[in-house]
């Protein structure tokens, strides 16, 4: 797992879906959102940026980060 670091005062639940193929990374994190509470986060490591997430959870009108890494420099 990656070494992140990052500040916040919520609960954060990180979901590693980098060793996930398709559509199981989303299907992890919507199941996963569907549970928030209001003082909760989640933290998904993936290895590619999960573009058709965007939409799914905008629709949820859920709010996101995104930081990328590039790890192969």
């Amino acid at each position: 797992m990656p070494d992140i670091h990052f500040e916040t005062d919520r609960k954060v639940t990180i979901i590693d879906c980098s060793g996930l193929f398709p559509p199981e990374p989303m299907e992890k994190i919507l199941e996963a959102v569907e549970t928030l509470k209001n003082n909760e986060a989640i933290l998904m490591i993936h290895h590619k940026e999960p573009l058709l997430l965007y939409k799914r959870l905008e629709e949820r009108h859920c709010q996101f980060d995104i930081k990328i890494e590039d790890n192969n420099s």
